[in-house]
């Protein structure tokens, strides 16, 4: 079945709320929490959300539209209230970084801190890499829980924040995304949240033959969303395309019951 633009965008904003969290939250909150409470409380909130998202240029780069989407889910909650995204800290003119979004809970009246990451990893034995190879899961976890999550508590965030009176409650963790783990290596010591999205990965060397459905970017999120009766290519498409651009690139097949990442052979080496 071919979706149209409304119908997958809707699709996707509701993947968003139900997914299960890519890292554990604790000790920090499960921003998802609030969002399916709300989606609990008025299904419509999908269709309000979708209306906002499609008035607006939806941003290139994944992990801008992935904040677009939360913010498009909040503003559209009756129980929730986007305060701020992506407010700046500084200290005597110089940024030491940002907040994600600040949302007030209007049932209970408290202001959190969310920090938001939507990504995707392939686990090695060392290491979970992204596909860019530039990007480790130990590396972003690590950021997210030392250095993103508490700036909020810091006495400079603190200061700035009760300027325009507003008084932190707490942090909370929005992730999504998948893992995508190879049949023969043991991933690497970073524990992701027990129920994550699984997928699979293999070099080019390894590859199956097909047919295969070439997942494009926008949809790496919601895989199986993508109209795979006219995207099916054969193996030696696959193969010729990830060694010449000597990238990854993630596939759906019809033997597979998830989605899969095809890597030059000589991955994770550049």
């Amino acid at each position: 079945m071919t979706l149209n633009a409304t119908d997958t965008l809707l699709r996707q904003l509701g993947w968003l709320v139900q997914a299960p969290a890519l890292l554990p939250c604790a000790p920090f909150q499960d921003a998802g929490h609030l969002l399916q409470r709300e989606l609990q409380a008025d299904p419509a909130l999908l269709h309000r959300a979708t209306a906002q998202l499609q008035s607006r240029s939806a941003p290139r780069r994944l992990g801008l539209i992935f904040e677009q989407w939360v913010a498009a889910l909040v503003d559209a909650s009756p129980g929730l209230e986007r305060i701020a995204s992506n407010l700046p800290i500084r200290e005597q003119g110089r940024t030491l970084g940002e907040l994600d979004m600040l949302v007030r809970d209007r049932l209970s009246g408290e202001l959190w801190h969310w920090e938001l990451a939507l990504k995707f990893y392939l686990a090695t034995a060392e290491q979970w890499y992204g596909p860019n190879r530039h990007d480790t899961l130990s590396r972003k976890a690590h950021y997210l829980y030392q250095q993103q999550l508490p700036r909020s508590q810091s006495g400079i965030a603190r200061s700035q924040l009760a300027e325009q009176g507003w008084e932190v409650h707490g942090q909370a963790l929005l992730t999504r995304g998948r893992l995508f783990y190879h049949r023969a290596i043991p991933p690497g010591d970073v524990k992701p949240s027990p129920g994550h999205e699984r997928g699979w990965w293999r070099t080019t060397d390894e590859l199956e033959d097909g047919p295969w459905s070439i997942i494009e970017r926008p949809l790496w999120p919601t895989p199986f969303m993508s109209d795979k009766g006219t995207n099916f290519v054969d193996r030696a498409t696959v193969i010729d395309y990830v060694e010449s651009h000597s990238r990854a690139l993630m596939v759906t097949g019809p033997h597979h019951d998830q989605p899969g990442f095809i890597v030059p052979v000589s991955w994770p080496t550049p």
